[in-house]
């Protein structure tokens, strides 16, 4: 199982990732759109190695940051063209979402956008996102048609409204999938549940808690068999800070120009919490995914 570090959009975030040394990293093109900067390229060329997703961004520019704008079909197949075509101009190699757009154009349009991506990237590295529009009908023809799907948790756990069910319902799911293809790969977006997490039977997921401590002053720490959340200003916190500090400069030293740091409390805090993230997926795979190793970025 693999668990993306999510929100790897800006140079600060991939050297908190980088440092931490966990290789699967996932980045929105909607943070991207406007252009790629040269101080993200090089983070991304020096972890070009590491397993990658680039996601569409749909979900942020249709209810996040771009929410504000109403967007018809010719708005999004030009947005669909100029993901294709920017990540080529990088050449970007690896996995990608494909544009779900279900929810503001219909299952119809859906088809015809799907389309683009099987003829415009190789189809074993895009990800085909399945939506409860689609019912269960529509998830058995993914899993018939695609090598590598994905569940929207956060969508479900809107629509189901419990934990309980939620579990139970991703479950089938998973278990219907691997009856269907068992080469399948399927991906949990915006999940870091841990007992969703660990389930077998899923290939891959991703979330952005692990920043937590940028958005709401709390940090992430792994202890045992689960992450913990405590305050930045906590005993425990400031304590885990010092433990870590002399490898975080260590390898913070290693890094040229492009690597060094302006705010060192902030990027030790992001270090910590993409470590405990780590933490958590070397403990799952060693639990329920029969050791399976992590790759490492150096």
């Amino acid at each position: 199982m693999k668990l993306f570090l999510a929100g790897a959009d800006t140079r600060q975030h991939l050297q908190q990732i980088y440092i931490s040394n966990h290789s699967c990293i996932l980045s929105s093109y909607y943070k991207h759109q406007k252009t790629f900067v040269q101080d993200w390229l090089w983070w991304y060329n020096k972890t070009r190695h590491a397993n990658w997703i680039m996601d569409s961004g749909l979900f942020t520019m249709m209810f996040g940051a771009g929410s504000h704008k109403k967007y018809n079909e010719q708005d999004l197949l030009q947005y669909t063209h100029k993901y294709l075509k920017d990540i080529k101009k990088i050449n970007y190699t690896h996995d990608i979402v494909e544009m779900d757009v279900h929810k503001v154009l219909g299952l119809s349009a859906l088809k015809r956008f799907r389309k683009i991506f099987e003829k415009s990237y190789p189809i074993e590295k895009t990800i085909f996102v399945w939506h409860i529009e689609e019912q269960l009908s529509g998830f058995k023809k993914l899993c018939k048609k695609y090598p590598y799907i994905a569940i929207s948790v956060p969508e479900l756990r809107i629509v189901l409204k419990g934990k309980a069910s939620l579990f139970k319902f991703v479950y089938s799911l998973i278990h219907l999938a691997n009856k269907i293809n068992p080469n399948i790969k399927i991906h949990l977006l915006g999940c870091t549940q841990q007992n969703l997490m660990e389930q077998p039977g899923y290939y891959s997921c991703d979330s952005t808690s692990w920043i937590a401590s940028e958005r709401y002053g709390n940090g992430y720490l792994f202890q045992g068999s689960k992450l913990i959340q405590t305050k930045k200003k906590s005993k425990l916190w400031k304590q885990v800070v010092n433990n870590n500090m002399k490898n975080f400069l260590h390898q913070t030293s290693k890094l040229n120009s492009k690597g060094y740091y302006t705010d060192l409390n902030y990027h030790i805090s992001g270090y910590i919490c993409a470590k405990a993230f780590s933490q958590l997926n070397k403990y799952i795979n060693n639990k329920y995914y029969n050791y399976e190793p992590i790759k490492k970025l150096y």
